[in-house]
């Protein structure tokens, strides 16, 4: 009988970063269990490959025509963007990879040490078994078995949990578009592009809409790692568009509204999630980003240059969530928000009108955090054409 060939392991030996290699922390035992884990087979063979850089922390092993990428976890953990950097690069490349007969996992490696089981790691551990990630031993590591995401609604909700409770994490933003679209507003740049990637895979496996990633530059860097990308795309669910201040200017300057990314990403970080300020509203459908000081007011400004003007059309202060039905209150200035943040109406409209406006308007004082300086400022230019005699409280 013929000896069955045993599992191969080949793995980049160099670190990106430091000078230490993966010969040195995937130790004999580390990579039989492993293997182990992965076959059923604890014997191996192996190559450490000292061309090029390890990326992903990936660790590949074939047996019996089988490919399987392997994640290793970060040893040291100290913050939540570094310890997940890696991850999004190896599940990029095992997309990519052409053999139909593969797998992506995931491996704690046993010197882990710090807090890895926070609401936001377990978020991410959720995000990683929804796009198909399997952990080979997590019930070593981890309190509380870890399951996957089942609906897109699934992971907003938790996504804004997390946000409720550390209002630093403002990376990426889930919400949905008029058509009832799944829409992404994740930053290009530093730790954000990898919380980006691995939400987008996770969707692209889930989503039973269209998903649309709008990409938001920073840092000099407009999009997506081009490997993170070709992933996405490759998957056929998601959508990708980018913006910049290119593009933002162009858009600016052909019209008198702005409906673009960058200010409909600042609103979130500045307002939060989707809900209208006069009723409450939160079906995410029909709230609209609503300018304070309007586009077509700021370009018509000589006071400011043509920088200035961008920069007050897309500032998250300049606004605020409303339904469609207050937007178009507001715009036609029926309704108006004086500097103290009361909500009132013309005192013209009267009778079924005035009782329908007080009916459906039922929050009549926007919230204190609202309120700051350049959302005073911007309300005090919207209605300096404005009468105070002709508006009256709502409520």
């Amino acid at each position: 009988m013929t000896k069955m060939k045993a599992p191969h392991f080949t793995i980049k030996n160099r670190f990106q970063k430091k000078d230490a290699l993966y010969r040195d922390l995937l130790t004999p035992e580390i990579l039989s269990d492993i293997c182990l884990k992965t076959t059923g087979r604890s014997d191996y063979t192996y190559e450490f490959d000292d061309t090029g850089y390890n990326i992903g922390r990936l660790v590949e092993l074939e047996y019996q025509g089988k490919k399987n990428y392997i994640s290793i976890s970060e040893t040291d953990i100290r913050s939540r963007n570094s310890s997940f950097q890696s991850l999004p690069s190896a599940l990029a490349r095992y997309i990519l990879e052409e053999n139909p007969n593969k797998e992506i996992l995931f491996y704690f490696h046993p010197e882990i040490s710090g807090n890895y089981e926070t609401p936001y790691f377990i978020f991410m551990y959720r995000l990683m078994k929804t796009a198909k990630i399997r952990f080979l031993n997590e019930a070593d590591y981890l309190e509380q078995p870890v399951s996957p995401f089942i609906t897109a609604e699934d992971i907003i909700a938790n996504k804004d949990r997390i946000r409720s409770s550390n209002r630093g994490n403002k990376s990426t933003y889930i919400t949905r578009g008029q058509n009832n679209e799944l829409q992404v507003y994740g930053k290009t740049y530093g730790a954000n592009k990898y919380e980006t990637t691995i939400l987008c895979l996770a969707l692209s496996e889930i989503a039973h809409s269209k998903v649309q990633l709008f990409q938001i530059g920073e840092g000099g860097l407009t999009e997506l790692p081009q490997k993170a990308k070709e992933a996405i795309e490759s998957l056929g669910v998601v959508e990708i568009y980018t913006s910049n201040r290119t593009i933002e200017k162009i858009d600016f300057e052909e019209n008198n509204s702005l409906r673009s990314v960058e200010y409909v990403y600042n609103l979130l970080e500045t307002l939060g999630d989707k809900k209208c300020a006069f009723c409450g509203c939160e079906i995410p459908q029909i709230i609209d980003g609503a300018h304070i000081w309007p586009v077509a007011e700021i370009k018509r400004d000589e006071t400011l240059s043509q920088d200035e003007k961008l920069a007050c059309a897309l500032d998250g202060a300049n606004g605020l969530w409303l339904c469609q039905n207050h937007h178009k209150l507001l715009d036609s200035n029926i309704l108006r928000v004086n500097e103290r943040g009361e909500v009132q109406y013309r005192s013209e409209i009267g009778g079924i009108h005035f009782v329908f406006l007080k009916y459906t308007t039922r929050q009549t004082q926007l919230q204190e955090s609202i309120l700051s300086e350049k959302f005073v400022n911007y309300i005090r230019k919207r209605n300096r054409s404005l009468r105070e005699s002709l508006y009256s409280a709502v409520g």
